[in-house]
């Protein structure tokens, strides 16, 4: 395929960061917060997943526990070993923009933007630094993109880049099966686009496919092993909701434009023209996530977390559609989003202050010491020997912050399949029943002695986040059926 390739000449825009330093820069700042925030309750219940890595869990695919593991057998059972692998996997997507948009454009000046443009949206700035399956499934969807873009650009020398491209889309599903979507885009490309035909007539397009599929084979064992319960899981999402609501797709569109911020996602849109085939084929592999995103919108909410995988294709689009801009246009785009997104970011995990009301990730992250020290008095006081919970976001974060307790969930086994039975002395022994709020009668029931709830709250500069019951409890019933 012929591509237009300048020369970047004497480098207009020298004020614009090399792609290492972009790199580098963001990869320092997310460490330096990896080490400063605490977990929020999703990355303290996957750091539970990885005390036992298993082929399978319940909520999602294995790998971010995987990548946990690896990190905290480097780094230690910490927030920084949990959280390592991650950013590194997000620092590592800024060389793939970079080279996806040179390959695009033939220009450094259009390289750097997209790498810059990449860093700056809201969601890759502020999710950069947390372990969860978003960080492994942007970067295998990246590295998928990257490895069909080079393979579109020599197609001569395109072998190696169609089987690293089907070890990515495979490792992208077991990262988050929004990564399927990558696979729709990639099979409507290449039957779709004359490229895309072209490509089909090589074996090693359908060996690519073969591997793909070969990654998910331990995946599917443990599934069928267990009830299909890690898919069904998730596609049981499929069309739940309520009704059709035009006001959900318009706050799905504010909510894009938010996240990728008004001038990249202006420079996005100038992006989508016509033009080298290498750009279009990110628009292949971005409009199936978006439209179908736009349709769930109809029906229920979006997470905002759930685009953030085609955020390096939008990137890439951004700057072809920003190549004319002046270095005063792209700072704008740029810096602007980045003060936006550190604004919220601030104001949202400022230590000791909670700023936004309510239960939310941020507020997630405060009021633990003092919470887990009472915490500590009560269980001692009633000699509990370890604690029961029935959510898993607590169960996380107190197994997280209280590494040499025992504790266990009560309830929706499933998902703690990889964990297997509570051990039968727990179950004869004393303990403390931990809940959010007060705990159901159902739930009491299951212990044959219950004693005198504490109130326990876990606040932050004056205000109650949660309120937790810690109820001295003994004599599990039925324990094997627990798990």
């Amino acid at each position: 395929m012929a591509e237009n390739r300048r020369s970047p000449g004497p480098r207009p825009l020298t004020a614009l960061p090399s792609v290492w330093v972009l790199c580098l820069g963001f990869a320092a700042l997310h460490l330096m917060l990896s080490l400063l925030i605490p977990l929020v309750e999703d990355e303290a219940y996957y750091a539970l997943w990885a005390t036992v890595p298993s082929a399978g869990y319940y909520d999602h695919p294995p790998v971010i526990a995987w990548m946990i593991a690896a990190g905290e057998a480097l780094f230690g059972t910490n927030r920084f070993g949990v959280r390592f692998i991650s950013v590194a996997a997000f620092a590592a997507v800024t060389p793939m923009v970079w080279r996806m948009a040179w390959l695009a454009s033939g220009e450094e000046r259009v390289a750097r933007m997209a790498a810059l443009f990449y860093n700056a949206t809201a969601l890759a700035l502020i999710l950069g630094f947390t372990a969860t399956p978003d960080a492994p499934s942007t970067f295998f969807w990246a590295l998928t993109a990257w490895a069909v873009t080079e393979a579109i650009a020599a197609p001569d020398r395109a072998t190696r880049w169609w089987v690293l491209a089907g070890l990515g889309a495979g490792l992208g599903v077991l990262s988050k099966f929004t990564n399927l979507f990558l696979w729709v885009g990639l099979t409507l490309w290449l039957i779709g686009s004359r490229e895309g035909r072209q490509a089909l007539k090589r074996p090693v397009v359908w060996a690519a496919a073969g591997l793909a599929l070969l990654v998910l084979v331990p995946f599917a064992l443990w599934n069928d092993a267990h009830h299909w319960v890690g898919l069904t899981r998730q596609f049981g999402r499929v069309g739940a909701g309520h009704g059709a609501e035009i006001g959900g797709l318009a706050l799905f569109l504010a909510l894009v434009v938010l996240e990728v911020t008004p001038g990249i996602a202006y420079g996005a849109l100038r992006g989508l023209r016509p033009g080298t085939e290498t750009g279009r084929f990110q628009i292949w592999l971005t409009a199936p996530l978006v439209l179908y995103m736009a349709y769930h919108a109809l029906h229920t909410d979006v997470q905002a977390n759930w685009l953030i995988p085609i955020f390096p294709g939008l990137a890439v689009l951004a700057a072809l559609g920003a190549r004319r801009w002046r270095a005063g246009a792209v700072w704008a785009a740029a810096g602007g989003a980045m003060a936006v997104a550190s604004v919220v970011f601030a104001l949202a995990l400022w230590p000791g202050t909670a700023i936004f009301p309510g239960h939310n990730p941020p507020n997630e992250t405060k009021g633990w010491p003092r919470f887990l020290t009472a915490l500590r008095a009560t269980a001692t006081q009633n000699g509990a020997q370890w604690i029961a919970t029935t959510h898993y976001g607590l169960t996380g974060s107190l197994a997280f912050y209280l590494p040499r307790v025992p504790v266990w969930s009560i309830t929706a086994p499933e998902r703690y399949l990889f964990r297997g039975a509570i051990p039968q002395h727990l179950c004869k022994a004393p303990g403390l029943l931990v809940t959010v709020g007060e705990p159901s009668a159902a739930t009491l029931g299951r212990f044959t002695r219950t004693g005198h709830p504490v109130l326990l709250k876990r606040t932050a500069g004056g205000a109650v986040l949660d309120s937790y019951t810690a109820t001295p409890v003994q004599g599990l019933l039925p324990c094997a059926a627990t798990n």
